[in-house]
């Protein structure tokens, strides 16, 4: 299944996506395809206008590293003050060993991009999502899998979700690794 690209009428194209005929407000897509959820998740992030969360195993490399969701990102952490970009990873060290450009960027914006390492009490979870705007959302139930249900307006889920993320980070702390400048 195909990826809507085309933005709500309030939000312009992003560069080098073309819209396609599909309406926004077509519900939940249920998509199974891994570059149908990565463009998913560059939409998502370039339509947010106050925040972006993530809750990721090890921050995904092919859904969050990718050059056009890291504009995305980069330009809404500079648009908004009062760390509008949120993460939480159950694994920091694999990205940071890596050399995740997410991670990166977080160093050089560390008041506008915050990264936690999940509690352990919360460890058991087996769910990643990103939620754009308490708006949309891209939840993959299972996160060791390829299979994901997105909805670009959905308030009511995905508010329900950043509540379920609120809850998590009070729980969770900064990581050393994350901290850790590489000179």
């Amino acid at each position: 299944m195909t990826v809507p690209q085309h933005p709500s009428p309030q939000h312009p194209t992003p560069a080098g996506q073309a819209p396609t005929d599909q309406p926004d407000d077509v519900g939940p897509l249920l998509l199974d395809d891994p570059p149908a959820i990565r463009e998913a998740g560059i939409r998502l992030a370039a339509e947010a206008r106050r925040e972006i969360l993530i809750f990721s195993r090890d921050l995904d490399p092919h859904l969050y590293d990718q050059q056009p969701f890291l504009d995305a990102v980069q330009a809404l952490a500079l648009a908004r003050p009062q760390c509008p970009v949120r993460v939480l990873l159950f694994e920091p060290l694999a990205p940071v060993v890596g050399g995740h450009r997410l991670i990166e960027l977080s160093r050089r914006l560390s008041s506008r991009i915050a990264i936690r390492r999940v509690a352990d009490d919360c460890r058991a979870r087996t769910d990643a999502f990103l939620v754009s705007d308490a708006l949309g959302y891209c939840l993959r139930r299972l996160a060791d899998r390829h299979e994901a249900l997105v909805d670009y307006r959905a308030p009511g889920t995905a508010r329900r979700l950043r509540a379920d993320f609120d809850q998590v980070w009070e729980q969770s702390d900064e990581d050393s690794e994350l901290r850790r400048l590489c000179l």
